[in-house]
């Protein structure tokens, strides 16, 4: 009976370690793609890339984190934005970045978050001036108000990294640049205390097992 609390209870924390593994970023999309080629944050961005805009955006498509039952580090990073309306990109339980006005982020500014599990990832895109523009986008929701004019455009950087480019209600200019950020995920190291709990669990098998020889 013993052995097998202290399997099982081994068994659990192999679990959590496997759990913590790992943590990668992949586009549930919806086969949406677009030529940019007037971008001017970077001109690498200038390419056939991956896109959902507003009319298509819906609670299952989006940028996802696959970090099993763990927990992931995700970290976003402000490369910039050139646009003429006033926009955000808010990191929820993070903060925000600001193209313009006394808030105005400076590119390589940082926001970083933990989260449990997997799932679409918590930020969104939006406009607050001028009023005929208001509108947000979130990446686990949808987009306010549902106009094609929204738009989301994704550049894989390999499983771990993205950019992600918005494009905001311009009278469909379709640059991608009027705010671009970079998102990194990195599973949390399972605490010291869990491999502590281990080696116990470990110890306490084999000498189990002697005893009993003896």
């Amino acid at each position: 009976m013993t052995k097998n609390i202290l399997l099982g209870a081994a068994a659990a924390v192999f679990m959590s370690l496997s759990a913590a593994s790992a943590a990668t970023l992949n586009l549930i999309g919806t086969g949406q793609t677009h030529e940019v080629t007037r971008n001017d944050i970077d001109a690498s961005f200038n390419t056939s890339i991956d896109i959902i805009t507003g009319d298509q955006k819906t609670y299952g498509n989006g940028l996802f984190l696959d970090a099993g039952t763990g927990l992931a580090q995700v970290t976003y990073t402000y490369l910039g934005a050139e646009a003429g309306n006033s926009n955000f990109a808010a990191v929820f339980g993070g903060g925000e970045f600001f193209n313009r006005g006394g808030l105005r982020s400076t590119p390589g500014e940082q926001i970083t978050v933990t989260q449990q599990g997997s799932g679409l990832l918590d930020f969104a895109f939006g406009t607050y001036a001028p009023l005929r523009a208001l509108g947000i986008f979130f990446n686990d929701g949808l987009a306010l108000p549902g106009s094609s004019n929204f738009a989301m455009g994704f550049i894989q950087i390999d499983l771990n990294s993205f950019y992600v480019l918005f494009d905001d209600i311009a009278r469909g200019d379709r640059d991608f640049d009027d705010i671009a950020i970079r998102i990194d995920v990195a599973a949390v190291p399972i605490p010291a205390g869990g491999l502590l709990l281990l080696s116990a669990l470990a110890g306490a098998l084999v000498m189990r097992r002697r005893t009993n020889i003896a």
